[in-house]
């Protein structure tokens, strides 16, 4: 039995084919833009498979660490991304009670920062997300 290639890299190649190989190919515009978003959405999927686990768990571990709460890592990705659900719902709750000091509502919004960079990553590569491009 031969070594399949991983799922990351069969992904890539997809989108590589899809965006680099295909779609200029294409004469149909319609088409062409369709199969853009094909290579675009894959290319997603491949990145979440390279980076979500690491995002979630540090996505948790920032929660908790606003609320000061220590714990094990949950068992399984339900578990951890139902954590993070209930402590970003604890989190707006929070920032709608409007009661934040200074050092508070800086620590979050280093948090919402860093979380948001983490999602561009993935959903969008090519964009800076360096902290010093804010000015």
């Amino acid at each position: 039995m031969q070594d399949r290639p991983d799922k990351l890299k069969l992904l890539e190649s997809v989108a590589r084919f899809l965006g680099e190989e295909l779609a200029p190919a294409i004469e149909d515009r319609g088409l062409a833009f369709r199969v853009r978003i094909a290579a675009w959405l894959t290319q997603m999927v491949a990145l979440e498979l390279l980076l979500g686990d690491a995002q979630d768990a540090a996505q948790l571990q920032r929660l908790r660490a606003l609320f000061g709460e220590e714990a094990d890592a949950p068992a399984t990705a339900a578990k951890l991304h139902e954590a993070i659900a209930h402590l970003e719902t604890r989190l707006v709750d929070r920032i709608r009670e409007g009661a934040l000091d200074d050092a508070e509502r800086a620590r979050i919004t280093a948090h919402v920062k860093q979380t948001l960079r983490e999602k561009l990553v993935v959903v969008q590569p090519r964009f800076d997300t360096r902290p010093d491009v804010e000015g």
